[in-house]
């Protein structure tokens, strides 16, 4: 039995119940298999207590989910920084940054400097 379920966002999403999900997951590994990607919600009393969805999606979902987290430090990082821009003392220009991480500010695309030999003289 599948009863609707209205998401914040405004969709709906049909629940089926947990008995049911049981007895239909080799109907929704089959489907799969042919490309559909409709997940199996499932639940007691019309509430979602679970999703089951194929590993192809949550493959996809764990590349977002890396992507997001990345995104994250990166915005921390920049936020840290425009804390410190009103101390000039902790400013740092670009090339003693592409020096201190080794990098070449002239290559296309930031190789190590020398071809990434490792000389010693990166900064910590």
């Amino acid at each position: 039995m599948q009863t609707p379920y209205q998401l914040p966002n405004g969709d709906t999403a049909m629940v089926t119940d947990t008995a049911t999900a049981a007895q239909n997951l080799g109907r929704a590994v089959e489907l799969w298999r042919q490309g559909a990607t409709e997940p199996l919600i499932y639940g007691d009393n019309g509430r979602p207590e679970g999703v089951v969805i194929s590993f192809d999606q949550w493959a996809e979902y764990e590349v977002l989910r890396e992507e997001a987290e990345g995104e994250r430090r990166r915005i921390e990082i920049v936020r840290q920084r425009l804390a410190d821009a009103d101390d000039p003392s902790k400013w740092e220009s670009f090339e003693d940054m592409m020096d201190r991480y080794g990098l070449d500010p002239d290559s296309p695309d930031l190789q190590p400097k020398d071809g990434g030999a490792d000389d010693g003289d990166r900064k910590p």
